[in-house]
């Protein structure tokens, strides 16, 4: 691997990152300002996705106008994922990711004002995890949908593993469709 190059690649993902993740931060805690915090997501993914050269390509994109408010499903693949994903989700969404994420400069920051959802992992998690339900219908009445990873984790192997019931779970109690979202490539480009 070309070390020279995957650091310039990540440093333009780096600065982009604090760029709007800094833009995001400061308003995303406002009332109202929930558009903003998304709007600056989605212009570092697409914009993060095509400094790093990702060809991207979206099949069946209909699909995505036609369902309004959902719970989404997606595969997880590796790191580039929320970059492919935030490219072509144009709109208001909050994500389930690790805790330890939250914790991180800028993006957990980030993470934190714009409302996405936090999943805790290791001791007590299951005791720490239950407030996930209150932060889902929370998002829901905000009129955002909420995206899982059913698998838990990322694939180490980029195969699929078994789902967990959370989303689903979440479907029914909220009474909103399931959009499955596939993700394909970004293993073998990391």
């Amino acid at each position: 691997m070309n070390y020279l190059r995957a650091a310039h690649n990540w440093g333009q993902v780096s600065a982009r990152a604090v760029f709007y993740g800094t833009m995001g931060t400061a308003v995303g805690w406002l009332p109202g300002m929930r558009a903003f915090t998304h709007w600056c997501m989605h212009r570092w993914c697409s914009g993060s996705s095509d400094a790093l050269n990702i060809n991207l390509s979206l099949i069946y994109g209909e699909r995505l106008e036609e369902t309004g408010q959902a719970i989404m499903v997606a595969n997880h693949l590796s790191s580039l994922d929320i970059l492919v994903l935030g490219s072509f989700l144009n709109r208001d969404f909050r994500w389930l990711a690790k805790s330890t994420l939250f914790n991180v400069p800028f993006s957990g920051w980030y993470l934190r004002n714009a409302g996405h959802i936090p999943v805790h992992r290791g001791k007590n998690a299951k005791d720490r995890n239950r407030q996930i339900g209150e932060h889902v219908s929370r998002v829901v009445e905000e009129g955002a949908s909420v995206l899982f990873f059913p698998e838990g984790t990322r694939s180490v192997d980029g195969q699929l593993k078994a789902f967990r019931m959370g989303a689903f779970l979440a479907a029914i109690r909220e009474d909103l469709p399931i959009l499955p979202l596939v993700i394909k490539g970004t293993h073998e480009l990391m």
